[in-house]
Parts: C-alpha cells; structure tokens; sequence
C-alpha cells in the first residue's frame, strides 16, 4: 500500500460489499466498508489501526483486487481531511470527528456521521457489527442515521453498555442534531 495514494474500492470490493459472498475473512470485510476513495494509505493506517492485523488485512484487500489506489485529482475528490486519532483507553468510545459540520445535513456531516458510527460499531460489537453497518452505508438522509442511531443506542443499553450507548448517542446528537 502506497502512503500518498487514494484508495478506493474496486469493482470487485463494490461487488463484496453488496453481496456479502463471504469471500474474505469478517474483519477485512468490515474494513472495505470504511473505504471511502477520500483516504491516503498512510489515512487509511492510521484510521484503523484500532482494528487487530488492519495493515495485513488492507494489504489483502489490495493484493486480491477489492481496493486500489485512485488518482484524487482524476475523481474530482479533493483529499479528505485527517481523521481524528482513536482514543488510547481499551473499550473507550471514538472521537467525534473533527469533519462533521453538526447541524448543516450537508454530505460531509453524514459522511462523518457514518465514519464515527461505523467506528463505534466495530469497537462494541466487533465483527458481529458487520450486520449493523451495512444499514449504515445504505443510509441516505442525516434522518434516516439518526433512526438506525437510536436502534445502536438502545441494543448497545440492552446489552449492559449504557455508558458506551450514552457515549454513542452523544457523538451522533453532535453531527446529526434534531431537525
């Protein structure tokens, strides 16, 4: 993986996410999912290097053809800014990204808003959260993450994690307020 280029998904890795085949392991495909086209490889390690092997496991992506390096400038995608750093502490929530424009529903506040709870998600649930963050790429509208947040908030609270819900509910009430 190059440092300085864009990665995006291929047409095989656009293939995978939307049929799920199974054909690579849980945890590389929950990172495909966070490829965004808007992120250097030097981003991209950065960004989940809270995931357990994620430098092996882009290398995979990349080495079998479900994401490749993309020249920005030809997109018309200006580079997206550095994402925030994950927090140190084990089973701390994300950091709201710095990005979101809270209030505007503009496509970068819910782009951040699908970045943070696609972290989050993959921080409580791990691998199981695959199944959550799928619904999470679909959505179109700041109204329809703040729906699919309140589900999270109340499954994560079901499951004894009020303060990690909390927490959750709080990042989301920062990018996406109420209408």
């Amino acid at each position: 993986m190059k440092a300085a280029s864009y990665y995006a998904r291929t047409e095989k890795g656009a293939a995978e996410v939307a049929q799920r085949s199974q054909a690579i392991p849980a945890r590389a495909r929950s990172l495909l999912l966070m490829i965004d086209g808007k992120s250097t490889g030097a981003q991209l390690i950065e960004k989940l290097a809270a995931f357990p092997n994620s430098g092996e496991l882009l290398q995979l992506l990349e080495t079998e053809g479900y994401i490749g390096p993309v020249d920005g400038a030809a997109s018309g995608a200006a580079p997206a800014p550095a994402p925030a750093p994950m927090p140190a502490a084990a089973g701390a929530m994300p950091a709201t990204p710095q990005a979101a424009s809270p209030g505007t529903g503009s496509g970068a506040g819910v782009g951040a808003a699908k970045r943070f709870m696609i972290r989050s998600l993959h921080e409580v649930f791990g691998p199981d959260a695959d199944s959550l963050t799928g619904k999470v790429e679909l959505a179109q509208t700041p109204e329809d993450l703040r729906k699919l947040a309140e589900r999270h908030r109340e499954l994560m609270a079901s499951m004894g994690s009020r303060r990690k819900a909390d927490a959750y509910w709080q990042g989301i009430e920062e990018m996406l307020p109420a209408p």
